[in-house]
């Protein structure tokens, strides 16, 4: 795979998936009602993955910014998604990134899904005095509420964790016995 001499400067088709960017504008900002959007490409590259964006949001008077890893034609979509700097966000560095989540039994068995991935906003960097802390999870979209994790969370997720492995390997098992009982009978 060729490597585009100068990979920061989107053209009219994305270097990763080979689609048109119809999301580029000449200046690479996007403008909304609320706030006004500079995005550029990172020049981290990896042919396995989607491009790094970093997307700077501001109005008049507070902004901050997002890191995300995303084809050029989901990046509008995710523009649109921002929430509106404020004087709490002013300066924080966020990352937008998927987080897996084990769900409870009862979950389980009504969905059939034991595994749930959920889109996040993760903070990588916060100013002093900010309310946001270093690390911390919010929820897509609404970086109000932070996703906390209490030890007793974290002890319960790790308890299903254990289960759902400890159930393959008596699957496993059972069927390795299924398929050695099967080849010694007549």
């Amino acid at each position: 795979m060729r490597r585009r001499k100068n990979m920061s400067r989107p053209t009219g088709v994305d270097a990763y998936l080979g689609i048109p960017a119809t999301v580029f504008h000449e200046n690479w900002i996007r403008r909304t009602p609320n706030y006004v959007v500079h995005f550029q490409r990172n020049p981290f590259y990896d042919p396995a993955l989607p491009p790094f964006w970093e997307l700077t949001v501001g109005n008049s008077r507070y902004s901050y910014r997002v890191i995300l890893c995303l084809p050029a034609d989901e990046l509008e979509t995710a523009m649109r998604s921002l929430p509106v700097p404020s004087a709490e966000r002013h300066g924080v560095d966020f990352m937008r990134a998927y987080k897996e989540v084990i769900l409870p039994e009862d979950i389980r068995r009504l969905s059939g899904e034991t595994i749930m991935a959920i889109l996040i906003y993760k903070v990588k960097f916060a100013p002093p005095g900010s309310p946001y802390k270093q690390g911390r999870y919010y929820n897509d979209a609404d970086l109000s509420r932070p996703i906390t994790q209490t030890e007793a969370d974290v002890a319960a997720n790790d308890r299903r964790n254990e289960a759902l492995l400890k159930a393959v390997e008596v699957e496993i098992a059972s069927r390795q016995t299924r398929c050695h009982s099967a080849r010694m009978s007549p």
